[in-house]
């Protein structure tokens, strides 16, 4: 045996000689032992500094804990694993020592093959068991991580394991529910007739699955799916596992897919019917115009009113067209507060004197791709939305953000993953029923008095921006809160720290997501303006639209698309002041930094601390304010 291989052992033994001898006959086996205890009390010593791989403890030892106390208190502190030495294997005693789950029982006298497999026997037993346990670490954690909620049963009924999912589902933490009946925590439903369901376990075949109306403990009622499974071992059934699964995401997903289509259809013909109206519009508007200067009096006043209801049927056209996606939409990158403050004058006049407009900015400012003037029609036309909603009085609010959309999380299931702006309008105006809300985007010229759907096309048309930006838009409503539109718009960049106008402006570049916020965190704190950017492109794209100066640029080296050092060279080019720092998680890069930068590269290597960060920001905004030489 190796002497790093080696596996140390505490002699626990009273008796000098016998603890001599042990030791003597352990090394001789090729373990080592580097110590040996009287007491109880002096191997708990021992073993908090020291670490032992095994005790040999003998069961009567000096002391005022015996060689059993002494192990619990090993195991209960330390997790050290025992094996017991005696001279008595009375019932009582090996009762005892039984509940400490010791790993052997070695009688004496001792001889050298028995204590030579009782040793070799314990030490494959511990390794099994820990890798026994992190084994079931391991499964618990990623049960626990599993979107669907999982629920566990013993062969009576009683809850032994719930997942991340199933707790925030029932509204029951695990540790309280551990050890209850199921239909104590899972509060199921008959979905159609609302009376308390049948325990699925009896009523559900393995793998069968029924939808069923779930009450949450906090009172809360969903609709889930439940499926249910044995749990067995080969012969014996050890209880079952239920799959719980929230089909709201599921039909949201699959209603906005019948509505993307449903819509799709609409716009195709709205645009083809657009086309042929104008043509007939034009023909009714050039033949007015000639009629309107042959004729005089009364017969004029009808041409002309012929001629205004001409004018507003082509309005009409326009908005068909919009909707239809036949008009060419310009994108560009946009700073989402500008253009709802640029949009500002356009929603107060369309609310009128009586109704007020409330603007609230997050602290961030998101940048987004898309049309300004369409994007600005889709502010109009809430504007308007709200507006016949409200009978009187009221408030139009809208609020930005940025929001994020992790990767496994619940929202991932309805929207992909990553950076949005989320722009959310609410209004003080009747509420709307659900049965209207179900179909609020699909075009309709009913009227609010009757439908309280809104006017004309202005929903459907801001369905059809949003979706045409990339986003996604949804609406709620509860009886006498009005209602609340929230619109998702991919971010492709954000500013935070813009209210500092002296404060240097940073533009950090970093595709990974972990390390992007880390770095916010860093230069954030220290009141930076920081423009951040996931990738090359968008960063090109920031700066083009940043007006003010750009004092560093901090990109990683290595980004799909454009290296660091590449995209560098591209923004000094405009931005010939701008300082530039490196980073990388390579330590031997190979990028030709100096052809590409033509200048003395500054990199810094990951991992680093923040305090090297800020230091080196500090060194290159100092050499940007020294004078040329």
């Amino acid at each position: 045996m190796s002497k790093e291989a080696r596996k140390q052992i505490l002699v626990v033994e009273d008796e000098g000689l016998i603890a001599d001898d042990i030791k003597r006959r352990l090394e001789r086996f090729g373990y080592a032992v580097p110590a040996v205890a009287g007491s109880g009390e002096e191997a708990l010593e021992l073993a908090r500094y020291s670490p032992f791989d095994l005790v040999l403890m003998d069961i009567h030892i000096k002391g005022e804990m015996d060689g059993i106390a002494a192990a619990q208190a090993l195991k209960d502190e330390l997790d050290v694993p025992v094996v017991y030495l005696t001279a008595h294997a009375d019932q009582d005693t090996v009762n005892r020592a039984k509940f400490t789950e010791p790993l052997g029982y070695v009688l004496k006298p001792l001889s050298d093959p028995n204590l030579s497999t009782v040793v070799q026997i314990a030490f494959h037993k511990h390794e099994m068991e820990r890798r026994l346990r992190a084994s079931e670490a391991w499964l618990s954690t990623t049960l626990r991580s599993v979107g669907d909620g999982l629920i566990a049963t013993d062969p009576s009924g009683e809850i032994v394991f719930m997942s991340r999912a199933a707790e925030e589902l029932t509204g029951w933490p695990s540790q309280e529910a551990h050890g209850r009946l199921l239909m104590g925590v899972l509060g199921l439903c008959d979905e159609s007739t609302g009376e308390a369901a049948k325990n699925p376990v009896f009523e559900l075949f393995p793998g069968e699955s029924r939808i069923y109306t779930l009450i949450s403990k906090t009172g809360q009622s969903l609709e889930v799916e439940v499926a249910c499974f044995e749990n067995r071992a080969e012969t014996d059934l050890l209880g079952a596992i239920l799959v719980i699964r929230d089909v709201r995401t599921g039909r949201e997903l699959e209603n906005r897919l019948i509505q993307s289509q449903r819509m799709e259809a609409v716009a195709n013909l709205a645009g083809g019917l657009a086309h042929d109206f104008n043509n007939q519009l034009m023909v009714i508007l050039g033949y007015a115009d000639e009629l309107l200067g042959r004729m005089a009096g009364e017969d004029q006043e009808q041409v002309r009113a012929i001629k205004q209801a001409a004018s507003n049927a082509s309005s009409m056209a326009s908005q068909l067209l919009t909707l239809s996606r036949r008009d060419m939409a310009v994108f560009e990158v946009l700073d989402i507060d500008r253009l709802v403050r640029e949009a500002r004058p356009y929603m107060v006049r369309s609310l009128g004197r009586s109704r007020t407009l409330d603007l609230d900015f997050g602290e961030a400012c998101g940048f987004i791709r898309g049309d300004r003037n369409q994007l600005k029609q889709m502010l109009l036309n809430l504007a308007i939305h709200a507006r016949e909603r409200m009978a009187g009085p009221g408030q139009l609010r809208i609020a930005t953000a940025i929001v994020e959309i992790e990767d496994g999380s619940p929202s991932s299931r309805r929207y992909r993953p990553g950076q949005y702006v989320q722009l959310r309008a609410t209004d003080d105006g009747a509420s709307i029923d659900k049965a209207t809300l179900s179909r609020i985007f699909e075009p309709s010229f009913a009227t609010p008095k009757h439908h309280g759907s809104g006017t004309s096309l202005g929903l459907s048309i801001v369905h059809s921006i949003v979706a045409r930006s990339g986003g996604y838009i949804s609406a709620q409503s509860e009886p006498e809160k009005g209602a609340s539109f929230e619109i998702l718009l991919p971010c492709i960049g954000t500013l935070s720290g813009q209210g500092m106008d002296d404060a240097p402006a940073i533009l950090l570049v970093e595709d990974e997501d972990s390390v992007r916020r880390l770095m916010h965190v860093f230069l954030e704190r220290q009141g930076y303006q920081l423009l951040e950017a996931r990738n090359p492109a968008e960063a090109e794209e920031l700066a083009r639209m940043y007006e003010g100066p750009i004092h560093v640029l901090v990109t990683d080296v290595v980004m799909p698309g454009m290296t660091g050092p590449e995209l560098a060279a591209r923004l000094t080019q405009s931005r010939p002041d701008m300082q530039v720092l490196l980073i990388s998680g390579y330590r031997h890069d190979t990028l030709d930094y100096q052809g590409l930068l033509k200048r003395e590269p500054n990199l810094l290597s990951k991992p680093f601390p923040a305090s090297e960060l800020l230091r080196r920001i500090q060194l290159l905004l100092q050499h940007r304010t020294l004078p040329a030489k």
